[in-house]
């Protein structure tokens, strides 16, 4: 999918959201430059541009929303894992796992969706092992032409995110295990397939601007409060004296005369 007025400033702030949900292929810098060590903080960030995109968008291509949505099924199981409450149960984490990725694969092989992505997520010319894999397999499958499998093999997708699918479609859902393993995996399907090759631009640029955003707002908060902290006009602090009140009152009014008189020499 080819989005022809796409909601991200331009290809830096797309790299750089690669870069948020994918940190194990990302410099450290990346994290700490926004004020955060935590690769988890980021990916959670990731989500959000990407739901912030879609909202402004209306859709936005199947690799983008699959990986947030595969992305914060492993966010719920790790902070899970980091709880010492139960806050998830097992069987709702299993059921968390099998929709993110059923849809995923929904996105890229159902029947009535996949002659509108292939395109964008065809095989290379230079097939890999997996590839070659892939192509054995649904050359013996004998499911037609139409089916799934043939749909992933035209694609590059491996014959077990189908199979998981299916499973999970039935109601046989896989361990917790399986269900995050197969997830990690068809994230770096789709960082290998979509994101490096679409992902392209350089996102220190974005960063810069974002860092300057930051500072600017900032210094707009701190000024806002120094502003609130200066006594009124018509206010005066307790402790000045008569003489400098006066003073002071006196020389904003002599200020405001003199921006009265500019303005009447401009208006001429």
């Amino acid at each position: 999918m080819v989005l022809q007025f796409p909601p991200w400033r331009h290809q830096s702030y797309l790299a750089l959201v690669r870069d948020w949900f994918f940190p194990n292929h990302t410099k450290q810098n990346v994290f700490s430059a926004m004020g955060s060590d935590s690769p988890h903080d980021m990916r959670q960030r990731a989500i959000e541009k990407v739901n912030l995109w879609m909202f402004k968008a209306g859709q936005l291509p199947p690799a983008m929303v699959a990986t947030a949505s595969l992305t914060e099924a492993l966010l719920h199981d790790e902070a899970r894992a980091n709880s010492s409450a139960t806050v998830i149960s097992e069987s709702a984490m299993q059921s968390i796992y099998a929709m993110a990725f059923a849809r995923f694969v929904n996105a890229f092989v159902d029947r009535d969706v996949a002659r509108s992505h292939a395109a964008g997520m065809a095989k290379e010319d230079s097939a890999t092992e997996s590839d070659e894999e892939v192509a054995a397999f649904s050359a013996n499958a004998g499911k037609g032409e139409n089916s799934m499998y043939a749909h992933a093999a035209t694609i590059g997708m491996p014959q077990k995110f189908v199979d998981i699918r299916h499973q999970v479609t039935h109601g046989n859902l896989p361990s917790v295990t399986v269900l995050k393993k197969m997830t990690e995996q068809a994230l770096e399907w789709l960082w290998e397939r979509w994101w490096v090759k679409n992902a392209s631009g350089n996102p220190a640029l974005a960063l810069s601007e974002l860092e300057e955003r930051a500072r600017i707002s900032r210094e707009a908060r701190e000024l806002a409060k120094a502003t609130a902290a200066l006594p009124s006009e018509d206010e005066p602090s307790e402790g000045l004296s008569h003489d400098r009140l006066m003073e002071g009152a006196s020389a904003r009014a002599t200020s405001r005369k003199r921006k009265s008189t500019a303005v009447e020499d401009n208006s001429y």
